[in-house]
């Protein structure tokens, strides 16, 4: 992407949702056009498509093109327009680019568009930009698979690559881009090859990781070379741009995806670790709190890891349910986390009468 001001790119991924619903609307507008028939074949459709010519080219030519981050190029002052997409790519990383260019085609033929762009004080490179990468992943990924998978706020690096791998026809690029929609606050979900460079990142904040930047000094590519082959690793620290760590402390999860790792990095509210005071249900349990007072550790348990007698979970910290906890002066309730003493018990173990009330 070109170098627009921090404030341009965040209003750009605000605002990019309701520019690619008017994207797909010009789409649509033009024909008798599926999206599932795009989808299921982006690089044949458009060859067969009469508004642009596509063409193959050596992938070091897209040096000569700045605007994208993807190995693609736009001609738009050609008859007719071309769309080059670099021959050297995986087929699932050329769908999405081929894609991407559509999307820089729809925006500069539509004059509603071209003049929302125009209105912007960067001119609406950020915007389009944006738009080409949420364009592409929204014609690659159904809305319905997307959710059911990934499940509500920021989604796990686990659930990303699932996704991936249960579409088959979709590259990492266009999966992050869908990921990047659900993260809470401020976060990235970036692709790293074998070497920990980044292929691709898509980020809710102005700057992200660039693209080809060296993340072997990180957290969490010290975590991915100490793990054995196939493992999922977390780590918290920061990611580098430019040379140098730098930036937000961020909660990092790595899952390998092929040849390549996936990363979702967030300030807070990850899934997989206890990132804020949150004691809400979550896809992989709930949160607990150790009722011996030696102990009170914070642990994540599912249904499964309930004891049999008392119907408390074991804590990961200590080892213990509640079962060891005879008729006690005080417990910690955990639903309001306040030293209670037993007088205020309930009937439900670990759970004050006020809670229970």
């Amino acid at each position: 992407m070109p170098d627009v001001s921090r404030s341009a790119r965040i209003r750009a991924r605000l605002d990019a949702p309701g520019h690619v619903r008017r994207i797909i609307a010009s789409l649509q507008a033009r024909g008798d056009i599926s999206l599932e028939e795009i989808r299921q074949d982006p690089i044949r459709w458009l060859s067969e498509w009469n508004e642009v010519e596509v063409f193959d080219f050596e992938p070091s030519r897209t040096d000569s093109d700045s605007r994208c981050d993807v190995a693609g190029l736009y001609r738009g002052e050609e008859t007719p327009p071309r769309i080059g997409i670099a021959f050297s790519e995986t087929r699932q990383r050329m769908n999405f680019t081929a894609l991407h260019e559509l999307g820089h085609h729809l925006q500069m033929t539509d004059e509603d568009l071209v003049n929302s762009l125009l209105d912007r004080p960067d001119g609406g490179t950020a915007l389009e930009e944006e738009a080409c990468d949420t364009f592409a992943a929204a014609i690659l990924i159904p809305e319905s698979t997307a959710s059911r998978m990934l499940g509500a706020g920021t989604p796990s690096a686990e659930s990303v690559v699932q996704l991936w791998r249960t579409l088959g026809t979709v590259s990492r690029s266009a999966v992050a881009m869908r990921a990047r929609r659900q993260i809470d606050g401020d976060g990235h979900v970036v692709v790293l090859n074998a070497e920990g460079a980044v292929t691709f990142a898509t980020s809710t904040t102005a700057i992200r990781p660039g693209s080809r930047s060296d993340q072997t000094a990180t957290p969490i590519w010290s975590a991915i070379q100490r793990a054995h082959a196939n493992a999922t690793v977390t780590a918290r620290g920061q990611l580098a741009y430019g040379t140098e760590l730098a930036g937000d402390t961020y909660f990092m999860q790595a899952t390998p995806a092929g040849t390549s790792f996936v990363i979702v990095a967030a300030i807070e509210r990850v899934p997989w670790t206890l990132s804020i005071a949150r004691r809400e249900n979550v896809p992989y349990g709930r949160w607990y709190v150790c009722p011996h007072l030696a102990c009170v550790a914070e642990f994540m348990a599912g249904p499964k890891d309930l004891c049999s007698v008392c119907h408390q979970p074991t804590c990961t910290e200590c080892g213990r349910c509640a079962c060891s906890i005879a008729a006690p002066s005080e417990f910690l309730c955990t639903e309001c986390f306040m030293l209670k003493g037993s007088a205020e018990a309930s009937s439900t173990a670990g759970i004050c009468s006020d809670c229970a009330a």
